[in-house]
């Protein structure tokens, strides 16, 4: 089969007739020439048993008188059929008197008659008929014949046999090579449709429909297909081009937004600008004007009076830091990122070495109890994070030993994490405290602070595409983490570290 499998359709079709015809055929023959066979042999049996009876009847009185010389006489008669080949008579002990045999040699013939009837031993047919007078058996014939006959018959039958079957394999040839078209030549227009369609990406041509059996259904089928992928094909290129509309357009208003955006950002940063240096420079003034007054009239005031421009000082000098805070958030999400990679050991260093008078004043360590990864950022925005996440913890910590651990977590992203001993804050407040100027404590306490820092640091973290959470208990202490998924982390040999301290 796998032989056939390449073989173009009509070669299949007339293969598959020839194969057909010719097995048919050649089983038909066999089953004649066996049957004819078998058919040939029983013939010879009744006709070498009706020759027995013949030769018994006439040697009745030869055997009985024992006339050897009549006996012999009627064996010789034999001859003229040419396919006995030895016979004997045989008196009533079983002692033969009496043999012919067509080649003049009668040691094949049997020393003693065997039983009655017919039986092929070797290349000849036998048989021993008995010779009755009287309904008493006298004695026996015996007969040979060869089958010289039957291979002659069967010879003749087999050359019957074969040109019958050439006959009608060439019968079969001519009638299938002329009426596989009926099957292949629809089936090779159909291939050919559909290779002209896969070429051309023409799904307007049709195969043609010769006739209404399961050739022509699927020829229907065929040309359905088609049309379903043709209105497909249309609806699609419809769709396409009404996309493409449909982006241009948007990408024109986007263009247009963008050139707005871009322009509001500019008015928004000289506006930010201006509005921060006008009005530093009252503020300015009015500081001064207040140091001036507590340095010229100072003895002219009282206690009260000096308490007032002391608190008018110190709040010129937060609006100045909540001016400053306000401009830098304003930045944040206008400046883009310079990425790139970012060595955390590095930058935390230089994040602790800039506290260092700070750190030493309130007596705080800062513990990195594992080498940190490098990261894909913005150096100078994750050293903001570091720094206002360190300074809070610091700031916020009423124990006489203050401790911030900066550590990470594996993972993709890596989790990174800054964790102090601190006041902790109460879960509630949790989503309240990344609110910009938003305190949890009095101005005063703690050392002040404008409250902008987990802004301006959840700010940049989102820039990162990151995100940032914390856990905290009161009166035991607070941790912050958060992720930087802007790129891959390169981690150095260490063990993940238990998020529970």
């Amino acid at each position: 089969m796998n032989l056939l499998r390449d073989v173009p359709i009509r070669r299949k079709l007339v293969l598959i007739l020839m194969l057909t015809t010719g097995g048919a055929l050649l089983l038909a023959g066999t089953g004649l020439l066996v049957l004819d066979y078998f058919r040939f042999r029983q013939e010879m049996a009744t006709d070498l048993e009706a020759l027995a009876e013949i030769i018994a009847q006439n040697s009745t009185a030869a055997v009985a008188f024992q006339d050897t010389q009549a006996a012999k006489e009627n064996l010789a008669a034999l001859g003229a059929k040419s396919s006995v080949l030895a016979a004997a008579l045989y008196d009533e002990d079983g002692t033969p008197f009496a043999t012919w045999s067509r080649s003049g040699k009668t040691s094949a013939i049997p020393l003693r008659p065997e039983p009655d009837g017919s039986r092929f031993r070797g290349d000849s047919l036998i048989f021993f008929k008995p010779v009755v007078l009287n309904g008493e058996r006298i004695g026996t014939v015996y007969l040979a014949s060869g089958l010289s006959e039957i291979w002659k018959r069967l010879r003749l039958r087999v050359a019957t046999v074969v040109f019958v079957f050439l006959a009608a394999a060439a019968a079969a040839l001519g009638f299938s090579s002329a009426l596989q078209a009926l099957i292949s030549r629809p089936i090779l227009d159909l291939a050919g449709t559909a290779r002209a369609v896969s070429e051309r990406n023409d799904y307007t041509l049709r195969a043609e429909k010769t006739s209404a059996d399961e050739l022509g259904q699927l020829v229907d089928a065929f040309n359905q297909m088609l049309a379903q992928i043709g209105d497909r094909d249309t609806a699609l290129l419809a769709a396409k081009d009404d996309l493409e509309h449909r982006v241009l357009d948007r990408t024109r208003e986007l263009q247009a937004a963008n050139v707005e955006l871009q322009q509001s950002n500019r008015e928004l940063d000289d506006f930010a600008y201006i509005a921060s240096h006008d009005l530093k420079e009252p503020l300015r003034g009015i500081h001064n004007y207040s140091m001036f007054l507590l340095e010229d009239y100072g003895d002219r005031l009282d206690e009260g009076g000096k308490a007032k421009l002391e608190t008018l000082t110190r709040l010129t000098r937060r609006m100045e830091v909540l001016i400053d805070s306000l401009l830098q958030f304003s930045r944040l999400g206008r400046v883009d990122l310079a990425v790139e990679d970012v060595n955390l050991d590095r930058t935390v260093a230089e994040v602790v070495d800039s506290l260092g008078i700070n750190l030493q004043a309130e007596g705080a360590e800062v513990r990195v109890p594992r080498p940190l990864p490098t990261v894909r950022a913005d150096r100078a925005r994750v050293g903001e994070i570091f720094y206002n996440l360190i300074i809070n913890a610091v700031r916020y910590n009423d124990k006489p030993r203050k401790w911030v651990e900066v550590g990470w977590l594996e993972g993709d992203p890596p989790v990174f994490y800054v964790r102090d001993n601190g006041i902790g804050i109460q879960e509630k407040h949790f989503d309240s405290i990344f609110r910009i100027f938003k305190r949890l404590h009095s101005r005063d306490k703690f050392g002040g602070g404008t409250g902008a820092g987990l802004t301006i640091v959840k700010k940049i973290v989102e820039r990162h595409s990151g995100r940032i959470w914390l856990e905290s208990v009161p009166g035991e202490g607070t941790t912050f983490y958060f992720t930087l998924a802007k790129g891959d982390s390169v981690a150095e040999d260490a063990e993940p570290t238990d998020p529970a301290g």
